[in-house]
């Protein structure tokens, strides 16, 4: 992308995108569809990042049934744990938890146990540099150091097979 633009920051499941401009200066709004309630920063702007490139100022939110697992995550440290945790985790699962640290620090995630059936329950973390790590399976991940103050942990499970799940602690 050429540096004066941060991108389309991506289409909102159960929600609405305000704004159709994606350069240096504009602004987008996010807003969920009835029975959903918004995770995450509402309004989002670009802004330059470094010396030749722009980035949103946060993660894109995320549209949350009122029942669904996840939330949002600030302070200096805790624990994130899929659900149920250490007892097997629900069918057709899907969690998003975002961990805000303040502006210009990162996130250490580091995994204190993982286990989740390989290939078909998955562990989504963005917020690193480059694209989104993916985990499966029943091999502890390696810590995770995020590249802004943020990370966002997306946790699906499919309709059979549950394991123990993951806990991970995070420090920022």
């Amino acid at each position: 992308l050429p540096s004066h633009t941060c991108g389309n920051p991506g289409r909102l499941r159960n929600g609405v995108q305000q704004g159709s401009t994606f350069s240096i200066g504009d602004r987008v709004r996010f807003s969920c569809n009835p029975g959903f309630f918004l995770e995450g920063h509402a309004l989002l702007t670009c802004q330059a990042s470094s010396a030749h490139g722009a980035s949103w100022d946060f993660p894109l939110p995320v549209c949350r049934a009122d029942d669904a697992c996840g939330g949002t995550l600030r302070g200096q440290s805790g624990v994130i744990s899929s659900p149920h945790f250490p007892l097997e985790y629900g069918n057709n699962a899907d969690c998003t938890w975002t961990i805000l640290a303040e502006p210009g620090d990162t996130i250490a995630l580091v995994f204190m146990d993982f286990q989740l059936e390989d290939g078909y329950d998955v562990l989504e973390v963005a917020g690193t540099e480059g694209s989104s790590l993916w985990f499966t399976g029943m091999n502890l991940p390696a810590p995770v150091i995020s590249s802004k103050n943020w990370l966002r942990l997306h946790f699906t499970s499919d309709g059979n097979h549950r394991q123990k799940g993951f806990s991970a602690q995070y420090q920022g």
